[in-house]
């Protein structure tokens, strides 16, 4: 039995749409056929006849042709409200069917409550079953069809004005009814959301209690089926000519969504004074409470700061004596992490002081991190080369490098870039992944550093004697380090020069003062010894000439010329 029932309630919940669509259109059709009152009374009789038969049915089939009825009355409300009161001609027959339509309309409705009341009572609100679900299905078919019947009764009280038989009593006494429904709706809806944002607090703490899931789901259920049913509450009311401008806002306040009814002015009047009462009460509530903890959380990040401040000074003390030695970008790295790792430190503790939790914003952020990765790939390329740099410590503050296709001096350093000041008065930043991924020359890595200073000497200088006045100006220079032991020995033959090279330690601070002395006294010498530094030249012989080039060079001599002048 109960079978055939559910299976009649969704082939109810299945032609119901479809068979409403049509319902102008089979009314206009069938005014079309004939006169009005004719099909009227025609359609009013077959209504009467299904009603009658209503109480006798089987209780498997009730449901069916209570549904057929309701059909039938609602295509007939649509003949009647069709109908030009103003030209009808049987004037006292049509009220007669108006008002019977009318109360015809009122028992039906109370009826469907009625039905709605006995199908809600045979399923709780936490059973998940198939029939549960078939059940609340039809249910919100009934109530779409005491929607219909709603709106049929607000068109049959305008029919009745237009034909003089004005009943303000009614008319009160349906808004009254009306605005006590979207009242109790909208009370419901705002407890529902209230118990259901305590039921998701309680999920999040406890996520695996299938309790809780269950209550959540049934409790959105049932949020979603009274937000339709105010929806539809507020089409009736703004028939009746009832302000539904605190209902609309109440809808897009608790549904957290925007539409085009914040353009109109009422609703948007409501919705604004609903956020300033609420935010009102919870400034008379919990004013006094936020204020205290918002003391407590400045007063507490106040004291981590001057601990943090304490903590740098601390490490930069710590790392700045001299038995400390250590590349100076990883103790900027250090000093700068003991400020930050402490303030966060307190910064935890203070917001979990004031009761806020930091675990949602963590979760957020491994989200948002991958995000991040893809956006800033070349700037995490740059902070990996920044920590190569700093591991491996291929140069530091001070020296004098060549990385990344420039020469200069390393003036600052950081995990994504580096300054370097070129002799000319330049400062460029150059990205770490640049340098990390080229050849790095450190020219101050060591403390000593050797000078190579080429001297070329004519091919008739005795090399000896050359050799040993490089030597004597090498030992007579300040500066120059005795071991390693400098050297001087001969380099290469070229075409017109002997290149004699000479090899000499210096201290690495002294490098570029010692390079331009001895290169300077090098020459110097040379020239008090009278030694040749040939420049490049060449020597041309000519064994013959023709007679014919002869003559033509006597005829060009300049000497010639001079004398004939």
């Amino acid at each position: 039995m109960l079978l055939i029932v559910d299976q009649s309630r969704l082939r109810i919940t299945a032609v119901a749409s479809s068979l409403l669509l049509f319902l102008s259109f089979v009314s206009h059709f069938a005014l079309a056929q004939g006169s009005a009152i004719e099909i009227i009374e025609v359609k009013r009789t077959e209504v009467e006849r299904i009603v009658a038969a209503l109480d006798d049915a089987p209780e498997d089939l009730r449901d069916g042709m209570s549904f057929r009825a309701d059909f039938l009355t609602i295509e007939l409300a649509g003949q009647v409200l069709a109908v030009p009161v103003e030209s009808v001609q049987q004037r006292d027959e049509f009220i007669e069917h108006v008002d019977w339509l009318h109360s015809l309309v009122i028992d039906r409705f109370e009826r469907l409550q009625e039905r709605i009341r006995e199908e809600k009572g045979e399923f709780e609100e936490f059973d998940d079953s198939m029939q549960a679900s078939i059940s609340r299905a039809f249910q919100q078919d009934l109530r779409k069809l005491s929607s219909q019947y709603i709106n049929i009764i607000v068109g049959l009280m305008d029919v009745r004005d237009r034909l003089g038989l004005v009943d303000e009593q009614e008319r009160q006494r349906l808004q009254s009814a009306v605005i006590l429904a979207a009242e109790r709706i909208s009370g419901q809806i705002m407890l529902d959301t209230m118990t259901l944002s305590e039921l998701r607090n309680m999920l999040r703490i406890d996520a695996g209690n299938s309790e809780l899931v269950r209550a959540v789901s049934a409790l959105t259920r049932k949020t979603n089926r009274n937000y339709e049913a105010l929806e539809q509450m507020i089409d009736v009311m703004e028939e009746l000519g009832i302000n539904v401008g605190s209902y609309r806002a109440l809808l897009l306040a608790e549904r957290g969504s925007v539409g085009v009814e914040m353009l109109d002015r009422d609703v948007l009047g409501a919705l604004l004074a609903s956020r300033f009462n609420a935010a009102r009460q919870q400034l008379i509530t919990k004013g006094p409470n936020v204020i205290f903890q918002s003391v407590v959380f400045l007063l507490l990040l106040t004291i981590t700061y001057i601990i943090a401040r304490f903590v740098q000074r601390l490490v930069t003390i710590i790392l700045h004596r001299d038995s400390v030695r250590i590349h100076q970008l990883m103790e900027n790295m250090l000093i700068s992490i003991s400020f930050g790792v402490t303030f966060v430190i307190g910064l935890i503790v203070a917001l979990s002081t004031i009761g806020i939790s930091l675990v949602p914003m963590l979760a957020g952020l491994g989200v948002a991190g991958i995000v991040i990765g893809f956006a800033l790939q070349d700037t995490l390329s740059n902070f990996a080369s920044g920590w190569m740099i700093l591991v491996y410590r291929p140069y530091d503050v001070d020296d004098h490098v060549k990385a990344g296709g420039v020469e200069g001096v390393v003036k600052r350093m950081n995990l994504v870039s580096t300054t370097i000041a070129t002799f000319d008065n330049q400062r460029l930043v150059i990205p770490n992944s640049k340098i990390w991924g080229d050849v790095i020359t450190n020219l101050t890595a060591n403390r000593t550093r050797r000078l190579t200073i080429p001297v070329s000497v004519a091919f008739g200088e005795d090399l000896d004697r050359v050799e040993q006045v490089l030597r004597e100006e090498i030992e007579q220079q300040e500066g120059i380090l005795a071991k390693p032991e400098p050297n001087v020995f001969v380099d290469s033959l070229g075409t017109s020069e002997i290149v004699m090279m000479t090899h000499a330690w210096v201290r690495t601070n002294e490098y570029w003062a010692r390079l331009r002395s001895l290169t300077k006294r090098f020459k110097q010498r040379l020239d008090e010894e009278d030694m040749e530094i040939p420049f490049p030249q060449q020597d041309i012989y000519i064994r013959s000439l023709p007679d014919n080039n002869r003559s033509v060079l006597q005829s060009n001599d300049p000497s010639e010329s001079s004398d004939q002048d």
